[in-house]
């Protein structure tokens, strides 16, 4: 009869209910240092790909074959009516425009896969904000499964953080609006996508561009837009240096037959991707002009003379002269990657930090479970060690009863 009636239960728990407890400043803190997690690594990726166009120190790099070059015209200086040294400056000269060509080619790359990334991170952008808008409708019509949806919708924000910075806002009806920006990508139910096209974020419906806080897209668009750029124009200097300067002096030399106004580089090319060796002298070992010009004159000096070819080769020791002008084009980039590896270093190291903080609040802790089960276990023991006592003392009167 103590058991009997309807709504009786015998032991076991009753679930009243699961409340899902978050600290949303740690899960704004969070989210904000995803966003720069993924932008720090691709900057990362980004200056290691610019690095790999220029692959110094190594005997293959431009460092070498700019030395190369102008050691051409120090060997030329005091050979200069030998026709091998002189077609090995020629030679030279080719190899070190390939080089150029190949640097330049390999920095276009990087801007190029950036462009593609672009387009992709668009594509992943709208598919993570079409189900983030599917969850907040079904949380808002779904009372019993709100906490494992939310769940899912928080881990697809934290993804659509890193990739944009995007920014939740939470509404209360238990939907939650994400912006990038200030500009909403999901309201509600509704999402407002994002085109690529062309290694530009853009809102596919004005076509405006995403102003994106720190994050994948936004180091993307970086290094589109400043990194590449940046070290294209220097590398365009040691080109510019090249043409203008070899030039100048070659155009008062004489070849030893007494020919001037020469050029060596084809001055219509000006940059990495355009410099070549002009058609004066271009398969014309004999127009090499290395002899200086006499004054009063003109007059040819003569086809053993070498000091222009000498004057061409203290280049190489100018400051401000091609050499110098790629070494510093090195040295800024071992700096600017270095500096890109180490903030890598530091948010990874910041960002684990927040996520261990947020998950200190609503994960559940395999230790802390663990020993909280082993104290229940205790107490169950010692409880059944009760009830066995108070049995043999029970026995025990039963026994003196009788």
């Amino acid at each position: 009869a103590v058991f009997a009636g309807q709504n009786s239960r015998v032991g076991g728990v009753d679930i009243v209910g699961v409340t899902r407890i978050i600290d949303q400043l740690a899960e704004n803190r969070l989210l904000a240092e995803t966003g720069m997690q993924g932008g720090t690594t691709t900057m990362r990726a980004s200056m290691e790909a610019v690095e790999l166009a220029f692959p110094e120190p190594s005997d293959d790099g431009l460092a070498a074959i700019i030395d190369d070059f102008f050691g051409g015209f120090s060997d030329l200086a005091a050979r200069p009516g030998d026709s091998a040294t002189r077609a090995q400056v020629l030679e030279r000269a080719q190899t070190l425009v390939d080089g150029l060509h190949r640097a330049a080619g390999d920095l276009q790359t990087v801007a190029d896969t950036a462009k593609g990334a672009i387009t992709d991170l668009a594509s992943d952008a709208n598919s993570i904000a079409q189900q983030i808008a599917e969850l907040n409708k079904a949380i808002t019509g779904s009372a019993t499964a709100a906490n494992d949806l939310t769940d899912q919708r928080d881990t697809l924000i934290r993804q659509l953080s890193e990739l944009t910075g995007a920014d939740p806002r939470p509404q209360g009806s238990g939907s939650v609006d994400v912006y990038i920006g200030g500009r909403a990508i999901v309201s509600g139910n509704y999402v407002f996508g994002l085109d690529g096209a062309g290694g530009v974020l853009r809102w596919s419906a004005d076509g405006s561009n995403v102003v994106a806080p720190p994050s994948k897209a936004a180091s993307l668009a970086a290094t589109i837009n400043d990194v590449v750029p940046r070290y294209q124009s220097m590398l365009d200097g040691v080109a510019a240096g090249l043409v203008t300067q070899i030039n100048t002096l070659h155009n008062a030399g004489y070849d030893p037959t007494g020919a001037t106004g020469l050029d060596f580089f084809d001055p219509a090319g000006v940059t990495a991707t355009s410099i070549s060796i002009s058609s004066d002298v271009a398969g014309q070992p004999n127009k090499i002009a290395a002899g200086a010009p006499v004054f009063p004159g003109p007059t040819a000096p003569g086809p053993l003379d070498g000091e222009q070819a000498r004057a061409m080769a203290a280049l190489a020791d100018s400051t401000t002269g091609p050499g110098s002008l790629y070494r510093s084009l090195v040295s800024t980039l071992g700096v600017e990657a270095r500096t890109a590896i180490r903030r890598d270093s530091i948010q990874g190291t910041v960002t684990a930090a927040a996520e261990q903080t947020a998950n200190s609040v609503g994960s559940v802790s395999l230790d802390e479970e663990m020993a909280s089960l082993v104290a229940t276990q205790r107490a169950y023991e010692a409880n059944a060690r009760v009830l066995n006592v108070v049995n043999d003392l029970m026995g025990t009167l039963i026994n003196i009863g009788r």
